[in-house]
């Protein structure tokens, strides 16, 4: 994030370097020699424009490649347009102009202004534009930008960005923009992909995941774009994706991965398969952009041998998860240290909240594959001032009812007030932020954490409330116990993790993915005959059973997974990620 981001973060009351990300040097150099790439001899002295330029680094980095380039910065610090301006005089007299400006308040549509930008004037944009969440934003920002141009759903302000930059570049300009990778794959994403499918030719894309470019915890990606000229498609957009592995295939078969400098100097070699770079291994894997069937859905990497293997997936499913139950996030209180406790009765005796009101509560801490954690106990509890009214629609309880939680949230009445957006939907103060039907607890359900580095499905039966570091699935009476266990062993099965990373691709830091509903939706069931089904049930309900010995475990999971590999018509392993 540039020096915009920075002061942008003062302005709202953030620390000075929460959420500022800056672009390494060798990272801008790499983003620019992709830019002069795509340029080709197009613009022998391209205009450049970078809508969030800091202190120059990016501008500097093409500067360097096209010494005749006109570069042009805007940025609303003006501390970092004086530290760009002295950078570029230094390298050699630049063409540079600098704008004093937030980009966002400059229409490049309007007429005659002293701050107004020329549409259709720059041959090229790059940009590494600040990444501000919702959150952060606050809602009447982010309403207004969502209303200006045309965002729905989670705004995050890069993708105003996007969208604001867009009339500036010339039909046939490119695009350099460096981002985070999160609109790949998120639903939140989807209308940045369905704006950059509409107005650009795709060019190349680099998910450069886990490789910890940046100081900060950021997972970054570089798309390279051309604005369309008419309807054209021009060539498949090629497509990139680097993550440090924690199985170096190249060492356990005795040959060492090559080495490189950096992450950096390695994707510019066009480096493919495992390599090392400062003391870590990382596959890169390289094919072709595929989009999927609608805007929602993630763009993943895909190459000839992937088509293969999904086809042969498909050949096999017989449904989803998504065509056996609805898969949802657990509740989200928002205000948690009033809400989930591990102990009630240390407070004072009138401000006990009634038990009636008080429900065990299944987090993430507790999330085992199969069952929850041997030994195991709810250890928290949440207070759920929510239930089912006479016309079956769930509803907030009457607190005249329960005096004693009625004085435990007056205690607290001044921060469950401040949840602005709780009141704005209509709720009552006291309501927890996503609720759920209490009728379906004591149903049989998967739960699952939403982070993690192995799928952790179990199956529970306790009627517990599931929070909302976990996702759950709730099966009619209805449903087949052995189609439950079928989904559990697929679910918990290495086959789904390569399915996974080939069709989803959502993977966090230190190999952790994101078990979220718009990617289990997606996982497939396949068809097997009614003696497979059998073997399965009786697998899953013995690897269930918490006094089952740790070899004897490890065999019946080993067994299970080669069932379901073999079910797909694949042997176990048999991935192309």
């Amino acid at each position: 994030m540039s020096h915009a981001a920075q002061a942008f973060a003062r302005d709202v009351g953030i620390a000075k370097r929460h959420g500022v990300h800056y672009t390494p040097g060798s990272l801008a150099d790499f983003l620019a020699e992709r830019i002069v790439i795509a340029l080709g001899e197009d613009a022998a002295v391209p205009h450049v424009l970078d809508p969030a330029c800091g202190n120059g680094e990016l501008l500097d980095a093409i500067g360097r490649l096209r010494p005749a380039a006109r570069l042009k910065g805007v940025d609303r610090d003006s501390q970092a347009l004086a530290e760009a301006g002295q950078r570029l005089n230094r390298e050699g007299a630049r063409d540079f102009f600098p704008v004093h400006a937030d980009f966002l308040d400059i229409d490049p549509l309007a007429e005659a202004s002293d701050r107004r930008l020329p549409t259709n004037a720059f041959d090229a944009i790059i940009s590494n534009p600040p990444y501000v969440r919702t959150q952060v934003l606050g809602a009447e920002r982010a309403q207004e930008l969502a209303e200006r141009f045309g965002l729905s759903g989670r705004v995050d302000l890069y993708q105003a960005f996007v969208r604001a930059m867009t009339p500036c570049l010339r039909p046939g300009g490119v695009l350099g923009l460096l981002c985070s990778n999160r609109f790949l794959t998120t639903l939140g994403g989807t209308a940045l992909r369905k704006f950059l499918n509409e107005e650009y030719e795709l060019v190349e894309i680099f998910d450069l995941g886990d490789t910890k470019l940046f100081a900060a915890a950021v997972l970054p990606a570089i798309v390279i774009a051309r604005r369309k000229c008419g309807s054209e498609t021009g060539e498949p957009c090629s497509f990139v994706r680097v993550y440090e592995t924690s199985v170096n295939g190249a060492a356990r078969s005795g040959v060492a991965a090559p080495r490189f400098d950096s992450i950096v100097v390695a994707l510019a070699e066009d480096a493919d398969g495992e390599i090392e770079a400062n003391g870590r291994v990382y596959g890169i894997e390289r094919g072709l952009l595929k989009m999927g069937e609608t805007s929602k859905d993630p763009w993943t990497l895909t190459h000839d041998d992937r088509v293969a293997w999904l086809e042969q997936i498909e050949a096999r499913t017989a449904k989803t998860f998504a065509d056996v139950a609805n898969i949802r996030v657990g509740i989200k209180t928002t205000a948690d240290s009033v809400f989930i406790r591990r102990e009630w009765d240390d407070l004072p005796t009138d401000e006990q909240p009634e038990s009636e009101l008080i429900y065990p509560l299944i987090t993430h801490h507790i999330a085992n594959r199969w069952s929850r954690h041997q030994g195991s106990k709810l250890a928290r509890t949440v207070l759920y001032p929510h239930n089912v009214k006479a016309n079956g629609k769930r509803g907030s309880v009457d607190l005249d009812n329960f005096p004693n939680a009625r004085r435990y949230l007056e205690a607290h009445r001044e921060r469950l007030e401040g949840r602005t957006y709780v009141i704005r939907a209509g709720r009552k103060w006291f309501e927890v932020w996503v609720a759920h039907q209490p009728v379906d607890w004591p149903k049989r359900k998967i739960v699952f954490p939403d982070i993690s580095e192995m799928p952790k499905f179990f199956l529970d039966e306790s009627g517990a409330i599931v929070n909302g570091d976990c996702y759950w699935m709730a099966f009619e009476d209805n449903v087949d116990p052995k189609l439950i266990s079928l989904m559990l062993a697929v679910a918990n099965s290495t086959f789904a993790v390569a399915f996974y990373d080939a069709v989803c691709g959502n993977r966090l830091y230190a190999g952790r993915r994101r078990f979220i509903t718009q990617y289990v939706n997606r996982f497939p069931i396949p068809a097997v005959d009614a003696a497979t089904l059998s073997e399965i049930h009786i697998l899953v309900e013995k690897v269930k059973l918490t006094s089952v010995a740790s070899q004897e475990r490890d065999e019946l999971e080993q067994k299970l997974d080669e069932i379901i590999w073999a079910a797909f018509g694949l042997f176990v392993g048999q991935a192309c990620i």
